[in-house]
């Protein structure tokens, strides 16, 4: 059987949320009401698992384009999970759209809860990516002492997304931009990777897009602040991973990480998406290896 065949789909149901993020009132199980199904493609480990690690993939990106890192860690003996979150991929909600860093937290612990049914006292890691780390980083800050270990690949120190136009002439009287008004991730595929394949599939796949709301991208600058800038208090072992290359987010916000007692590695001529780039093998392998060298248990 290949490793392709080995992956599994799981569709968790999630309760919909209000404006602020927080479960909205009122709504039943029974009838499916209010639910949203957040899907998850899975990967269980080799042999007994050491733990499990969950892939949260960046704006505009998909679960599933992380299977190579996903096969790497199965190897090595841990459970892995590649979730698609709400408005991405083939999980249900506005495209692009988050009602805040409350609601990803959320579902984020419905994941870590899913996994633990199995797994319930091994090791739990975040492995994030762009958008993604800085989700990584508000989760193990806003629960202390449940992960054993973080990776933040590419985070998001100053996001530069592109914020919805507001209305123009006559319209600017009977339009106004919302929370859910769109705007634009500006990820173009030559910034993204410096692999032209990996650059040409990203364009051409039905999961990616360029949309994100407005709640999306003001609650993007929180997680900046709020949480990846203070990831060093964490009290767990962190790497941070960052290509010097990088024209989406600027590598010496991860480079002021180390002085703090975060872990460091650049890689060299590395653009933003690592995992989809030139040497995307040597990073998988430092990741890997760091995971089973710092959380293993």
């Amino acid at each position: 059987m290949s490793l392709e065949d080995d992956f599994f789909l799981t569709n968790l149901e999630l309760r919909e949320s209000g404006p602020d993020g927080e479960v909205a009132s009122g709504l039943s199980h029974a009838t499916m009401k209010g639910m949203v199904l957040l899907t998850v493609l899975e990967l269980a480990a080799r042999g007994v698992p050491k733990g499990a690690v969950t892939v949260i993939h960046d704006a505009g990106d998909t679960g599933e384009r992380y299977k190579a890192i996903a096969s790497d860690l199965a190897e090595r003996g841990w459970a892995v999970a590649l979730p698609d979150m709400r408005g991405h991929g083939r999980t249900e909600g506005e495209r692009g759209h988050s009602n805040g860093l409350r609601e990803v937290v959320r579902d984020v612990q419905e994941i870590q809860d899913h996994l633990a049914y199995r797994m319930p006292h091994e090791p739990k890691i975040l492995v994030g990516i762009g958008l993604g780390a800085n989700y990584a980083a508000a989760y193990a800050m806003e629960n202390p002492g449940v992960l054993s270990g973080v990776v933040l690949i590419s985070p998001l120190h100053e996001p530069r997304f592109e914020r919805p136009e507001a209305p123009r002439g006559l319209s600017k009287f009977f339009k106004k931009v919302l929370p859910t008004s769109e705007g634009r991730t500006g990820y173009g595929p030559d910034a993204l990777t410096a692999a032209p394949a990996q650059a040409t599939a990203w364009s051409a796949s039905e999961l990616t897009h360029d949309v994100i709301t407005l709640r999306a991208i003001e609650e993007a600058e929180r997680s900046a602040r709020e949480h990846l800038a203070r990831i060093d208090g964490a009290a767990l072992p962190v790497l941070a991973v960052h290509g010097d290359a990088d024209p989406i987010s600027d590598v010496a916000g991860t480079r002021a990480l180390e002085a703090r007692g975060v872990e460091v590695r650049i890689v060299e001529g590395g653009m933003h998406h690592l995992l989809h780039d030139r040497k995307s093998a040597e990073t998988r392998g430092a990741i890997t290896a760091w995971i089973d060298e710092r959380c293993g248990g």
